[in-house]
């Protein structure tokens, strides 16, 4: 309801008159809401003032409802009832004008915000909007020194001058936290162009006169954004059609720039005016940017990156190595060096390394790409080159575990390469049948500048960008370093942790993560030519689906699923039988069995060194079949059942095939956001989340309190299993230490110990406060598989108990159990994504099904399966009260070719750029919480939530049908704030983007306060450096001597233990390098972040920072592997003379870690020593029993002496 509102102070503002109603409707009882309800929300308009004041005295009050008005009408005519602002008593009389479209509707639905917010956010609005400065010159280059220890230059690679023939101006863009430098003359122009530079990107701000030219130099951490525009583009008169997509990407301003842009990236502005300098200054502090800094910075054209030092490389390059040329090219594509750099400083130093250590050569230049990024400010590139060469000459290269391979990795970015690597990655089917040929292929991301996920917003065209960017390098390739590299494929894989002491699975398709495979071709003795149509030409047969590019795509994506091998097994031992259900809805739809006895050897080949009970079921990739296989005891012997919907192609016809394991299942579960809104909204209370956040909050705080408290702290949250860290606190614990016994012989707290707690108390809190990552008792997140009751019924068997709608069996088994455990009782069963109220169902589990003839594989029945998660709730307090039905979305249609004509590359080609261009799945799960957060009725009955869940389900289905979600339907926001909870992973969030959200969800995230990542400091005593004084010395110095009864302390110098810690902490410094989230060059990852498997930094986008933890696991377990190797190799199969030689290298190690405490890398590599002393003891202490129970204790006692 309007209201108009008269005698207003001309002085006031909306805001005054805000604060002054406010103070009525929040304070009155007669406005009080109820309880658990919000405060009333409104809107206050003042009507200018033609004669320049600030308004006519008069205004409109809109209220969310006549009721409300009505009331509040009836407030203001009571006696001595008013509202002040300034002098007088603002009067209310009903409004003669019905409110604007949708308002009432919004403020019905958003929360009330403080003005004080929106005053300051338009204050600062206004003076930005108003400060547009002209802009003489704008020259793009890159920082570099002269010489050692001098000031750093700017080197104007390419400049561009728009005073004369063109005009430019530095713009602000308060809302969208960014300065836009606009180029062109709508005048005499027909296309302008932008530079878009958000304020995260700047590093560094200099400014000052150049022989009395003003300018600004942008020490930027990745390329700005470049646009272009029509400006004479026809326009309809509506403003919204008319400001979408008129903006497009370019990778580049000019031909003349295209040439440099892919290397430098470093802007600096000449402005027109000399007052326009301290104007800069002064808008800087307004924006809330950093005060930028009064420096000297010289400027020269140099021509590092003329078109003719270009070609000198790249000649260069095509006579090297493709290892080495990769290395190189890395170096100038990542800003390392410059063209003169290497042809004048290291051109002969380079060679000569290839000439003399041709094996390693590359090896050398991959770490010096690191030492670069570290190098001192009076080093030469020539001296840090020489330094990394003397180091890396007598470090071996790491051995790869099965199943692994070293990738080399571009990044195509926007306006440049981005290259990393070789580093280990997970394999696949094709990687490992052209094992020899593996340096060929190479993977290939496509994202933004900052290295995340493209986004665009409303206003500018992302799809013909990337049909000239992406779709332009999908079909004509590229090159490298003189090498022509083709498009191959894609892969849909579920990406692994690979560590086995804690496992834990993520599934993150390579596709979602838009990336792709390419290769360059090669010769093969025998079959000649190999290229990327000859190896897809190889991988079966795909009639069914050859007409859709999506379906296609898909089934040649299976072969390159990231997988583990396993077994094989041949012919006679697998056999396909029939679905359960009827078409298309099969209830068996990509679900089959193993037996036992294969489940047994599937397991022991995975992780041999556990010594707990296997999975019960597996996602595998069969020749052309997929989907989930689950443990069936009734099969005998070894024997594989696989159904028709499994079978997506056809494969070859070998005799034998080896069942490929793309992802094993065991998780416990979590609550998410989603979850959270759903539940909150279906009847559970704000308590049940925040009791069980109290109680994971304080485990997590408590984690200093113990090495139990330490252990289960990890244990719960997977956390650093690839150096066995909750096996070793085991082990300590048995010898009796702890954080804060009495004895301070058995307290052994340390500075790193206690390094390690902060970053996994803080990776804890930071999971439960930015993604409502609360663990949940009694909940589990497990695979879906079939329930084979009919299967068996349909076979003759007699006696066979099936399930009823809405029962499952939920069964599950930990590690240390004996037996399995079947669950009973109400419980909520959901699969991600969760964006509709239905989406959440409550069923009831049965327990251990009733006596029969029943073959149940594992942990629960029903659902859509081939190897989606489940998540399992029994936790009595998130049993939602309210029932909903699930969301009836009609089966989409699969986009096919015109006139059925068969797929190509080009159509594949086509879907990949697609996808990345519609890959909106996130965005509008993020835009439905952020809506649902605003309203106050249950958001089931929200349209714009619901049309918002339905765009959500076609998204889930795109990669599949191929049909694009058209992100333009999606409701916008009704207001430009944000809730708190959502600026968890924003860099400096501003008070004037968000407010204080009162769900669930807001008081969640209120109540966890987090520590600055780097600013955690050490706790506990200093490590001790002398040798062996230390509590865990002092506790195993006696059962090792005991083992080495000859063993004397070896002198600072040991030669081979140093190398060995040479080649460890090589690699980590490369490890935290190369796997952070930021593409800001001199940032690392810390050594407990590496230890404990976590990335503290913050992160926009969790599914990046998800991949690089990832990598970096995979990465470091492989170099404590290799460390593991050097001390003691195949202990199982070693005699006990070979044990005690592996027990003194890894103890002699560890008194080195101890020495060295205050270096790099020490005391991890301290860790890994003290896990293999702890595995040798433990062999010796289990081959002594072994004979002391056939031999007898005099027998050994004599033999020993």
């Amino acid at each position: 309801m309007d209201l108009d509102i008269v005698n207003v102070h001309y002085q006031a503002n909306e805001w005054e008159v805000t604060r002054a109603i406010a103070a009525i409707l929040h304070t009155q009882d007669e406005f009080k809401p109820a309880e658990g309800e919000r405060q009333l929300n409104f809107k206050v308009r003042l009507h200018p003032c033609e004669v320049g004041i600030r308004n006519d005295g008069t205004g409109i009050l809109t209220l969310p409802s006549r009721k409300i008005g009505q009331k509040f009408l009836k407030w203001i005519r009571k006696e001595n009832n008013c509202i002040p602002v300034g002098e007088k008593n603002l009067k209310f009389f009903p409004g003669k004008t019905r409110p604007l479209l949708g308002l009432a509707m919004t403020l019905d639905k958003t929360p009330y915000l403080d003005p004080d917010i929106e005053e300051e956010r338009q204050t600062k609005i206004r003076a930005l909007n108003d400060a547009n400065l002209l802009v003489d010159k704008v020259q793009f280059g890159l920082f570099y020194r002269p010489s050692p220890g001098k000031n750093r230059n700017f080197s104007i690679e390419w400049e561009g001058s728009f005073t004369n023939k063109s005009l430019g101006w530095l713009c602000w863009e308060y809302e969208h936290k960014l300065i836009r430098v606009q180029i062109g003359n709508r005048m005499t122009e027909e296309t302008g162009s932008s530079i878009v530079i958000k304020f995260s990107n700047i590093r560094k701000l200099g400014i000052n006169y150049d022989f009395g030219n003003p300018f600004l130099c942008f020490d930027l951490v990745t390329p700005p954004m470049l646009e272009e525009e029509d400006f004479n583009r026809p326009l309809t008169g509506d403003d919204q059609k008319d400001n979408r997509k008129f903006r497009r990407r370019v990778g580049s301003l000019h031909s003349g720039h295209a040439r440099v842009s892919p290397y430098c990236h470093h802007l600096r502005i000449v402005l027109y005016r000399d007052e326009d300098l301290d104007r800069f200054e002064e808008l800087c502090t307004i924006a809330g940017l950093q005060r930028p800094i009064r420096a000297q910075i010289d400027a020269y054209q140099n021509g590092f990156y003329s078109q003719n030092r270009l070609h000198m490389v790249q000649i260069w390059l095509r006579s090297l190595d493709w290892r080495v040329a990769f290395q190189l090219e890395a170096i100038l594509h990542n800003a390392l060096l410059n063209t003169e750099d290497l042809l004048t400083h290291l051109y002969d130093p380079i060679n000569k390394l290839c000439r003399e250590h041709r094996n390693i050569a590359s090896e050398v230049l991959r770490y010096f790409t690191e030492a670069l990024q570290s190098m001192l400010p009076k080093e030469t590139p020539l001296e840090c080159f020489e330094r990394t060469r003397a180091r890396k000459l007598i470090v071996t290269q790491p051995q790869l575990p099965p199943g692994t391979f070293h990738c080399h990795h571009v990044c195509f970015a926007p306006t440049r390469m981005i290259l990393e690597g070789p580093y280990v990655i997970q394999s696949n089917r094709v990687i490992r049948e052209w094992a020899a040929y593996q340096d060929n292929f190479i993977r290939v991301d496509f994202r933004d500048e900052d290295r995340l996920q493209y986004r665009w917003d409303r206003e500018v065209d992302g799809r013909t960008f990337l049909e000239e960017r992406v779709g332009g390098i999908l079909k004509n390739g590229f090159e490298l370093a003189g090498r022509k590299f083709e498009f191959l494929a894609y892969s849909s894989s579920a990406l692994r942790r690979v560590h086995v002491q804690s496992k834990a699975y993520y599934l993150s398709s390579v596709l979602r993560e838009h990336a792709v495979w390419f290769m360059q071709p090669f010769h093969h003795p025998d079959i000649g030519l190999v290229n990327s149509d000859y190896i897809r030409g190889t991988l079966g047969e795909f009639p069914g689906v050859i007409h859709q590019p999506s379906k296609y795509a898909a089934r040649i994506a299976q072969a390159f699923t990231a997988t583990d091998p396993s077994v094989r097994i041949t012919r006679d031992q697998w056999v396909e039988v029939d679905d359960l259900g009827t078409h298309p809805y099969y209830f068996t739809d990509g679900v089959g069995t193993i037996s036992q006895e294969l489940g047994d050897r599937i397991w022991k080949t995975l992780c041999d060194a556990r010594r707990d009970h296997g999975e019960h079921a597996y996602q595998i990739r069969f020749l052309g079949y997929k989907g989930v296989v689950g443990v069936d005891d009734q099969l005998p012997g070894i024997m594989m059942r696989l159904r028709p919907s499994m079978n997506k192609f056809k494969g070859r016809e070998d005799d034998d095939a080896e069942i490929e394991i793309a992802r094993a299942f065991s998780k416990p579960n979590t609550s998410f956001k989603q979850m959270v809104m759903i539940l909150e909204d279906r009847g559970v209370t704000m308590e049940s989340f925040m009791t069980l956040q109290d109680a994971a909050v304080a485990e997590a705080r408590t984690i200093d309190d113990s090495l139990v408290q330490f252990r289960q702290v990890l244990k719960a949250h997977s956390l650093g299993g690839c150096y066995r860290l909750g096996w070793i606190l085991e082990r300590l614990m048995n010898l009796g230490l702890d954080l804060k016994c009495r004895n301070p012989e058995q307290r052994l707290d340390n500075a790193f110990l206690g390094r390690l707690r902060h970053f996994a108390m803080t990776h804890v809190l930071r999971d439960i406060k930015h993604g409502a990552r609360i663990p949940i008792p009694k909940s589990w997140l497990l695979v879906g598989v079939a329930d084979e009751g009919p299967a068996y019924v349909a076979a003759g068997y007699e006696n066979v108990y099936q399930l009823q709608k809405g029962k499952i069996y939920v069964c599950v088994q930990a590690p240390d159990d004996e037996n399995p455990t079947w669950l009973k009782g109400s419980c909520t069963i959901s699969r991600s994504p969760v964006v509709h109220p239905g989406d959440i169902q409550r069923v009831y589990a049965i327990g251990q099904p009733p006596e029969g003839q029943l073959s149940l594989a594992s942990c629960l029945g029903g659902g859509d399966l081939d190897g989606d998660l489940y998540d399992v709730i029994f936790h009595g307090p998130l049993l939602p009260t309210e029932h909903i039905d699930p969301a009836e979305y009609p089966p989409g249609r699969t986009r096919e070719n015109e006139n059925r004509r068969p797929s190509t590359v080009d159509d594949i080609c086509n879907f990949i750029v697609e996808y990345i261009n519609s890959d909106v799945l996130g965005l509008l799960s993020d835009r439905h919480l952020i809506i649902a957060g605003k309203i106050t009725a249950i958001y089931a009955m929200d349209e714009n939530c619901k049309k918002l869940a339905e765009l959500c389900s076609q998204a889930v289905d795109y990669p599949k049908n191929g049909i694009p979600v058209n992100i333009d339907r999606s409701p916008r926001l009704l207001i430009p704030y944000k809730p708190d909870w959502h600026a968890a992973e924003v860099a400096a969030p501003r008070r004037t983007d968000y407010y204080d959200s009162d769900r669930a969800l807001g008081h969640l995230y209120r109540a966890i306060e987090i520590d600055d990542p780097a600013l955690l400091l050490s706790s506990g005593s200093p490590t001790s450096p002398s040798q062996l004084t230390d509590p865990i010395s002092m506790a195993l110095k006696p059962v090792v001597q005991e083992q080495l009864q000859n063993y004397t302390l070896p002198d600072e110098h040991n030669a081979e233990t140093r190398r060995v810690f040479q080649l460890y902490v090589d690699e980590l410094a490369y490890i935290c390098l190369t796997h952070t989230v930021t593409a800001m060059s001199d940032v690392r990852l810390r050594e407990e972040e590496i230890v404990v498997g976590t990335i503290l930094a913050k992160c926009s986008q969790r599914r990046w920072r998800k991949d690089r933890m990832h990598r970096m696991r995979t990465h470091s377990q492989v170099i404590v592997q290799e460390v593991q190797r050097e001390f003691m190799n195949n202990l199982d199969k070693a005699s006990p003379n070979q044990i005690r030689e592996g027990l003194m290298k890894a103890w002699r190690a560890w008194e080195f870690s101890l020495r060295h405490s205050a270096d790099f890398g020490a005391n991890s590599f301290g860790l890994i020593a003290l896990g293999i002393i702890f595995n040798c003891l433990e062999k010796l202490d289990e081959m002594q029993k072994v004979r002391t129970y056939f031999f007898g204790d005099e027998f050994i006692a004599e033999n020993v002496r």
